[in-house]
């Protein structure tokens, strides 16, 4: 891939947004795959790909100490990879998703050993007050968004070379009822995520329409 070093910063731009800096939104899915999707002149496939991921994850949200799947690198290794190599067709696109979930879920434990890590800059600035070296307080903040971008940007740049190269061999070997079938998912994974969305949303009670039950 031509832009692979500037896939990999964006990238860690946007992964940032999701617990290190901001939360401005711009790291779910349904913005960072039309955006991959837009500067690789399909816009259309990075569409359909984040609408996909979005609802079929969104109850995949960082709160407290859980620590969801990577949703940006998911979608964003998905568009990367099928704009790259198989651009408009759907069928490469959806088999670029299914490729992209265990890889992100790869980085799930990177991302869990990273956070580990920070721990240790944390007591670090915590010695550090205790001495009165407040000023640890923001080198701390800024080694941890170092390490994170540093960390971030590599494994970016390593799936989408490698995975890109496994991807791109592996599709072309793909029995031809297996593209059938990864063609109908193109349609069929909407419908299964509008599902997805429902159900997790069960629950939330609308007080206009209770009022009115009652």
């Amino acid at each position: 891939m031509d832009h692979l070093i500037l896939f990999s910063v964006i990238g860690a731009v946007l992964s940032a947004d999701i617990t290190m800096f901001g939360q401005f939104m711009i790291s779910r899915p349904i913005f960072c795959g039309p955006l991959f999707g837009y500067i690789l002149g399909d816009i259309h496939t990075g569409l359909w790909l984040g609408m996909i991921v979005e609802m079929m994850w969104i109850n995949a949200i960082p709160m407290g100490v859980s620590v969801p799947v990577d949703l940006t690198l998911m979608t964003s290794l998905a568009v990367i990879w099928s704009c790259s190599f198989f651009q408009g067709s759907q069928e490469a696109a959806i088999f670029a998703l299914a490729l992209a979930v265990p890889f992100a879920y790869l980085y799930k434990e990177v991302d869990l050993a990273g956070r580990l890590f920070n721990t240790k800059i944390m007591h670090w600035v915590e010695k550090g007050v205790e001495k009165g070296y407040e000023e640890r307080i923001s080198k701390g903040i800024y080694l941890g968004l170092f390490f994170f971008f540093i960390r971030t940007s590599v494994m970016y740049g390593l799936l989408l070379f490698l995975g890109g190269l496994l991807y791109k061999e592996i599709y072309a070997y793909l029995p031809i009822q297996v593209v059938v079938t990864f063609k109908k998912a193109w349609y069929y994974l909407p419908v299964f995520g509008f599902g997805a969305v429902l159900y997790n949303f069960k629950n939330i009670k609308i007080p206009f329409i209770k009022k009115q039950n009652d």
